[in-house]
């Protein structure tokens, strides 16, 4: 238990480099967002989201798209978001073609690639 302790803590241990957001509805904890950037991204990416995560009975009224957009707003630049590409996560493909597509209004570039961690459904986009 306190490896697992130990492998969140740098996320509180680098600040301007890597963010953690506490989702909340109506003061309640919901979820959260990890946003790495640069030495914890690729070089031709300025912002990464390394996790999203939005509790059960928070999902499907648009609280998670709201809170992608807030975060994204925040950070101007090069944005990466990985996803896994089988169709046990149609749900979360669904989800940032969706997000990234509103928010982009279809300005962004969506690729399968091998990452780090696998194959991976990769969403790109520009906020400057």
């Amino acid at each position: 238990m306190q490896d697992q302790y130990d492998v969140q803590n740098i996320w509180w241990e680098k600040p301007n480099v890597l963010y953690a957001f506490l989702i909340r509805v109506d003061g309640v904890p919901a979820g959260f967002v990890f946003v790495a950037t640069a030495p914890h991204c690729s070089a031709d990416t300025d912002f990464f989201v390394h996790e999203f995560f939005l509790m059960q009975p928070f999902r499907g009224v648009g609280i998670a798209e709201y809170a992608a957009k807030e975060v994204f707003r925040r950070y101007p630049g090069r944005w990466e978001i990985f996803t896994n590409p089988s169709e046990k996560n149609r749900v979360g493909q669904h989800f940032w073609r969706k997000t990234v597509s509103n928010y982009t209004q279809g300005n962004y570039k969506e690729q399968h690639e091998q990452t780090y961690d696998g194959e991976k459904l990769i969403f790109r986009f520009l906020n400057h």
